[in-house]
């Protein structure tokens, strides 16, 4: 009988070293002693960093990230592979970047995607998040960000609940209207943004339901129920079906565009390579 030929044989995994905790703890004992300050505040239930920690740990996860970028531009050839966390806000990662993900996956089926999704802003370094899909402005920080696509916040309901209410003239007369509200933790967004020329004011705004989820408030909105204040990225699909109809266009106060936030350093080559590819699929005409 012929033989069969002999199987690929496979690459060595990486051994996997178990550290005693006793190691450990002397290591951060020592690294406490060359830097003169406490990194972590120690308890007999739980650890956590102090300023100066944390501060430590967002400079070595930069320089570990431009080490891996540094290694991955002399494999340029090389497939993408690895893993990727993703966190966006629960409408936004539903709708629109889950099926982007998806896509991405395909041409590379060899990175992994950790998606969470949460309509707080979360610690990208303490979560270990390698990118974060926001909507601007920004806050000031250590963060890089890029722009993915520019947008804007819309004052939106059904043409039911518009036909039936009224489609107010100015901003003040939302105050007449059942407003859909997001819940956020403290206190939940109840005041709405406008713009009057070069004038900014506030809308005090209320109604019968609130939703710390803004998938929620746009299922909320296309059933009749109220007005929500929505991205235009988080309702584009509604618009373009009629589901969902804008009023004072007008008074809007933006803009509220798009970014891929990451820590610090350079990131890693699939990092970079999905930031790419969500940058282009959402400017697309399609999109």
């Amino acid at each position: 009988m012929p033989r069969r030929p002999a199987a690929p044989a496979r690459p060595p995994r990486r051994p996997r070293r178990a550290v005693a905790t006793s190691t450990v703890t002397l290591a951060i004992n020592q690294l406490e002693q060359e830097v003169g300050a406490r990194l972590m505040q120690r308890s007999t239930r739980r650890l956590a960093f102090t300023h100066e920690g944390e501060s430590l740990v967002a400079d070595a996860r930069r320089i570990v990230s431009e080490w891996d970028a540094a290694l991955g531009g002399l494999r340029q050839q090389g497939e993408l592979s690895g893993p990727v966390r993703v966190t966006a806000t629960n409408d936004f990662g539903r709708s629109q970047l889950r099926p982007l993900l998806d896509a991405f996956q395909q041409r590379h089926p060899q990175v992994r995607i950790g998606l969470h999704l949460s309509d707080s802003t979360i610690d990208l370094i303490e979560t270990h998040m390698d990118l974060a899909i926001r909507f601007g402005p920004l806050p000031d920080s250590n963060l890089q960000a890029r722009l993915l696509v520019p947008g804007e916040r819309l004052v939106c309901a059904a043409p039911a609940y518009w036909n039936a209410r009224g489609r107010p003239a100015h901003p003040g007369e939302l105050a007449q209207h059942n407003c859909l509200v997001l819940a956020r933790p403290g206190a939940p967004l109840a005041a709405w943004t406008f713009r009057d020329g070069d004038r900014s004011f506030n809308v005090k705004v209320s109604g019968d339901r609130e939703a710390s989820d803004g998938s929620v408030l746009r299922e909320w909105a296309v059933n009749g129920t109220g007005v929500i204040f929505k991205n235009r990225q988080d309702i584009c699909h509604e618009l373009a079906a009629g589901a969902l109809e804008v009023v004072l266009g007008n008074y809007v106060a933006g803009p509220i565009d798009l970014f891929a936030v990451f820590p610090g350093g350079a990131p890693s080559r699939r990092v970079a390579a999905l930031v790419d590819f969500l940058a282009a699929a959402l400017q697309s005409p399609a999109a």
